[in-house]
């Protein structure tokens, strides 16, 4: 077995990340740009970049036939476990209310949406984005809308508002992305075909000045959003909270991916799953990511605790580059991606 190959695949695969984090951290630690830099930059990929990013991987999708069912089914079954076994765990690490809701969160929510694709296409290749970003339609309703479910039932102030979490929901780009171009992509099923079966009319062909801009503001999003992540590390003496925030960590790096692929791999035992490299590739990013960045600033505005949760944001970040990079070598090591 060629062991430096699989370790440099699995180290190429995940040091571009690392790279692109650790130069927003230099950036900040040299003051090369003020403090304010590095959040303008994260909202102005946020809210300009990742629905273009998110439109154009649907719309690439031949139909969304290309994806079975049942990876939906298994994905969307193990995270509702993980989530499950998020809920029980938190109750025994903690007994401040406010550090509840964090601590769930931070068990089943990946940073699948933005560190996702990358990461993907480092294990995989370019070609398992389409399938990447049709799995992200249901994980980012999921991880939004349960978020602030648990966040607002464990807030310091007990609150439920369903206008603002339905708001939340439609002003989300990357939900506003996928919204567009699965609508695009059943416009274009209706068109009529020529004699070699490809549409008379697509955005990619017949409008190819917005195609062309929405790829470029695409390509830009997820180097952006990596570097202004590393401008936002803030690393502090966290002693008042110390078992929350390991037990945070690891309900995120480690429980989450090991229930995750326990279901995946017993959906294939008994034949419910075929799995490929694309599928493993996607697995790998859904279950062994970071937790999102938006964590803590919605822990914020729930009233929860929003230091615990910034914190695990910045350790599931750093070790996670340990974590994916164990899991990119076993998984290439026994061939399945």
């Amino acid at each position: 077995m060629n062991w430096y190959g699989i370790f440099s695949y699995a180290f190429n695969a995940v040091a571009p990340i690392l790279i692109l984090v650790l130069i927003g951290y230099m950036l900040k630690v040299k003051k090369v740009f003020p403090e304010t830099f590095f959040k303008q930059t994260n909202r102005f990929a946020f809210n300009y970049c990742f629905a273009p990013m998110a439109f154009l991987n649907i719309y690439s999708l031949d139909s969304l036939s290309d994806i079975g069912l049942n990876f939906y089914i298994v994905l969307m079954g193990a995270i509702l476990i993980i989530t499950a076994v998020s809920f029980v765990l938190s109750n025994i690490f903690t007994d401040r209310k406010e550090r509840k809701g964090v601590l769930i969160q931070a068990g089943f929510r990946s940073n699948f949406a933005i560190i996702g694709l990358p990461l993907v296409e480092g294990l995989v290749g370019v070609e398992a984005l389409s399938v990447a970003a049709a799995a992200q339609a249901p994980t980012i309703f999921y991880f939004n809308i349960v978020s602030v479910l648990f966040l607002a039932i464990y807030s310091k102030k007990p609150h439920f508002d369903l206008k603002s979490i339905m708001m939340s929901i439609v002003r989300n780009p990357l939900i506003q992305g996928i919204v567009a171009g699965l609508l695009c992509l059943f416009i274009r099923s209706l068109i009529p075909t020529d004699n070699s079966g490809m549409p008379i009319f697509t955005i990619r062909h017949n409008l190819k000045w917005i195609y062309t801009s929405l790829n470029y503001l695409s390509r830009i999003g997820t180097p952006l959003c990596l570097i202004a992540l590393g401008g936002q590390f803030e690393i502090s003496d966290v002693p008042a909270f110390k078992k929350e925030l390991i037990a945070g960590t690891i309900m995120r790096l480690i429980m989450a991916p090991a229930i995750g692929f326990s279901v995946v791999f017993i959906a294939h035992h008994y034949g419910y799953l075929e799995l490929n490299a694309t599928y493993m590739g996607v697995f790998i990013a859904a279950f062994g990511a970071p937790i999102a960045v938006s964590s803590a600033a919605m822990a914020s505005e729930m009233d929860a605790d929003e230091t615990l949760a910034g914190q695990i944001v910045v350790w599931t970040c750093i070790f996670s580059m340990f974590t994916v990079f164990t899991m990119a070598v076993v998984f290439r090591a026994l061939g399945m991606i």
